[in-house]
């Protein structure tokens, strides 16, 4: 079973200064990702066998909800073979 990140919030987000890439959870493959001073979503999963990133947009402009949102549609549209064996919670 894969590790699940700790869900991490908005405010300590904001606080991440270093560079690289910062799991978020809510959403398997989620990061934020730092890099030049630039902040930005991916969702990181595998097709046939290769890792690919997708970019959902910049931080802060795409908040983190909108971000996992977007997340969550990028792996329901894909093939079945990416579809996540955990579905998205429901409120």
């Amino acid at each position: 079973m894969p590790k699940r990140a700790r869900e991490l919030s908005a405010r300590a987000l904001m606080s991440l200064r270093e560079e690289g890439r910062y799991a978020v959870g809510g959403v398997p493959g989620l990061y934020l990702r730092i890099a030049d001073g630039y902040r930005c979503w991916v969702l990181r999963h595998q097709i046939n066998g290769k890792r690919r990133e997708f970019g959902l947009g910049g931080f802060p402009q795409v908040t983190l909800a909108q971000a996992r949102d977007r997340a969550w549609e990028t792996r329901r549209s894909r093939p079945a073979e990416l579809a996540s064996p955990q579905s998205p919670p429901t409120e």
